[in-house]
C-alpha cells in the first residue's frame, strides 16, 4: 500500500459472531448474508472463512455476487434472493445456485431452461410490499409447483420489515411470522421448512432464550425459524439497546496522518470555509474521504480516533481527505505525529472504541450503510486465524 488507507478485518471476530449463533441455534437453518461485498468486508474472503466454520449456505442479492464466490471456490450452497428472467435461472441452475423464486415470471422463466429437478426456495410477501408472493395466492403456487416435473419447493421464506419489534405479540413482526406459517400449512404435504428471521429478529429471539421465556404460543416459537443473519455476524446489532449477545465488530477501518498544518486564529479549513479556528490550531490531514466511502454528511460533525483520543472532524470532507483537530492532543515536536495511526470506526488495541452506530447517527443513516459505503480502493487487510 502506498497510501495507508485500509479496512482492517478481524476474522477472529467473525468467528466469534458465527459461535454465538452456531451454540444457540444448533439446529437450524443458518444462513449468513454476504451480499453487498459481505457487508462491505469483502465477500470472496468471508464466504471462503465460514465455510471453513461449517456454514451450509450462504446468501447473496445478486446472480453476479454468487458466480463471483462459486468462481473463487466457494462449494456452499448459495441462495440468490433477486428475481432473474431465463438467462439468469439458466446461470443459477448451471453454477449449482438456489433461486429464492418470488414471481410466477420466475417460475417460468425455471421451466424454460431446467433439465432436472432442481430445488428452489419461494419467498412470500407478509407485509413489506417489496417482493414475494402475496400470502393470498399460496394455494395457487402450491397447486402449480406440487409433483413439478424439474422444481421442488425445499423452503418458504419471508423478510420481516420491523424485526426489532419480534418479542411483541401485537406487532407487525407477530403478524408476518403468523402469516407465514399459515402458507406453511398450505405446502405441509412438501415437507418445507421456513427462513424469516433476520438480525433483528434473531437478537429477539436470543434475548427470550436467554432470560428463559420460551413460550410455544409466541410468533417466534411457531416454528423453528431459519435464520439469515447479516449485520450482526459483522459485529452490530440493530435493536438499539445494550446487546444480548456479545457481538465483535469484525471491521476497522484506518488510515494515517498525511500532513499536520498549523492555523492561526481566524483562518479557516477546506472546500466553502466552514469552519474557522477560534484559536491557533494544529490540524491534521487523514488520506480518506467521499471517494473512500467516508460520508461528506460527517463534515464538522464526526470525530475519529487519534492517539487515543476523540477528535473531532473539522471543514468539509473532501473526496480524498478529511481533516481533524488535534490541537488538545499533540505535545512538542509535530514531527512525531507524521504516520500516527487514525481510526475512522472500530477500536485500537487500549480498549478506546469508535463505533461505526455512533457515526450514523451523525450522518443521519444506519450502520449497514456505513458499512457497505467503504469503497472499493480501500485494500481489505484480514487479521486472525485462517481456520476456526
Amino acid at each position: 500500500m502506498f497510501r495507508k488507507t485500509f479496512a482492517e478485518i478481524n476474522l477472529d471476530n467473525l468467528t466469534h459472531n458465527i459461535r454465538v449463533l452456531q451454540k444457540a441455534f444448533p439446529n437450524r437453518f443458518l444462513c449468513p448474508m454476504v451480499k453487498a461485498n459481505a457487508y462491505g468486508h469483502g465477500d470472496v474472503k468471508l464466504a471462503l472463512h465460514l465455510e471453513k466454520l461449517g456454514i451450509k449456505q450462504l446468501g447473496v442479492c445478486l446472480i453476479e455476487e454468487g458466480l463471483l464466490l462459486r468462481q473463487s471456490g466457494v462449494k456452499v450452497d448459495i441462495l440468490v434472493f433477486r428475481g432473474f428472467d431465463a438467462k439468469g435461472a439458466k446461470a443459477i441452475l448451471d453454477n449449482n445456485m438456489t433461486a429464492v423464486v418470488s414471481t410466477w415470471d420466475q417460475i417460468e422463466a425455471l421451466e424454460q431452461v431446467a433439465t432436472k429437478k432442481v430445488s428452489v426456495h419461494v419467498k412470500f410477501d407478509t407485509g413489506m410490499n417489496r417482493l414475494g408472493f402475496r400470502t393470498e395466492e399460496a394455494q395457487k403456487v402450491f397447486d402449480r409447483l406440487n409433483g413439478h416435473a424439474h422444481i421442488e419447493v425445499k423452503a418458504l421464506c419471508t423478510h420481516l420489515y420491523i424485526g426489532e419489534n419480534a418479542l411483541e405479540t401485537d406487532q407487525t413482526s407477530a403478524q408476518q411470522l403468523h402469516k407465514l406459517n399459515k402458507v406453511s400449512e398450505v405446502f405441509k404435504s412438501m415437507n418445507v421448512f421456513c427462513h424469516a428471521l433476520n438480525s433483528s429478529g434473531i437478537l429477539n429471539l436470543l434475548e427470550m432464550e436467554q432470560k428463559g421465556q420460551q413460550d410455544k404460543n409466541h410468533p417466534l416459537y411457531l416454528q423453528n425459524w431459519g435464520l439469515r443473519p447479516g449485520l450482526m455476524i459483522y459485529g452490530y446489532s440493530s435493536l438499539g439497546h445494550p446487546p444480548v449477545a456479545s457481538l465483535k465488530p469484525v471491521m476497522n477501518l484506518k488510515s494515517v496522518v498525511n500532513n499536520l498544518r498549523e492555523v492561526k486564529a481566524g483562518e479557516t479549513v477546506s472546500y466553502g470555509a466552514k469552519w474557522t479556528a477560534k484559536r491557533d490550531s494544529v490540524i491534521a490531514v487523514i488520506s480518506i474521504g467521499y471517494g473512500d466511502g467516508y460520508h461528506r454528511l460527517l463534515s464538522n460533525q464526526a470525530h475519529v480516533l487519534f492517539a487515543g483520543h476523540k477528535v473531532p472532524v473539522v471543514g468539509t470532507v473532501c473526496m480524498d481527505y478529511l481533516m481533524v483537530d488535534v490541537t488538545d492532543v499533540v505535545k512538542g515536536d509535530l514531527k512525531l505525529y507524521k504516520d500516527q495511526e487514525v481510526i475512522l470506526f472500530g477500536g485500537d488495541l487500549k480498549g478506546h472504541e469508535l463505533s461505526a452506530d455512533e457515526l450514523a447517527r451523525q450522518a443521519h443513516t444506519i450502520s449497514y450503510e456505513m458499512l457497505t459505503s467503504v469503497g472499493e480502493r480501500v485494500p481489505r487487510v484480514y487479521i486472525g486465524k485462517e481456520t476456526p
